[in-house]
């Protein structure tokens, strides 16, 4: 029976690969400048603690689902949860609308 011929270093070609694509990305770091990965990390930060904030709205809204005296409590509770989130997803899109905004080249500064 005779051996396939494969080349023995077959992750050669794609490490080359990966590594090319890394030189090019790291050519590119130079134009991110501070304030741009600092908005990136602020708007992260916001992102986490807005899901964290909704999520324990969602735990609140299903105890008092489970503590509901009848029928016109729950429809009271899942109406508030509602509105409640709209306000939320509102706000949270206008702050990470500004947040976004310190991130646009020529955005004017602030120190006028």
């Amino acid at each position: 029976m005779t051996k396939d011929t494969k080349p023995k270093d077959a992750i050669s070609p794609v490490m080359d690969f990966m590594n090319t694509m890394q030189e090019t990305g790291l050519k590119a770091m130079p134009g991110f400048e501070v304030a741009w990965l600092e908005t990136m990390s602020n708007m992260g930060s916001e992102m986490l603690n807005f899901v964290a904030e909704r999520v324990k709205s969602d735990v609140q809204t299903q105890h008092d689902l489970l503590h509901a005296k009848d029928i016109s409590d729950i429809q009271h509770i899942q109406a508030q949860f509602m509105q409640r989130a709209m306000d939320d997803y509102a706000a949270e899109i206008a702050k990470m609308t500004e947040l976004g905004k310190d991130m646009m080249p020529g955005k004017p500064d602030d120190s006028d």
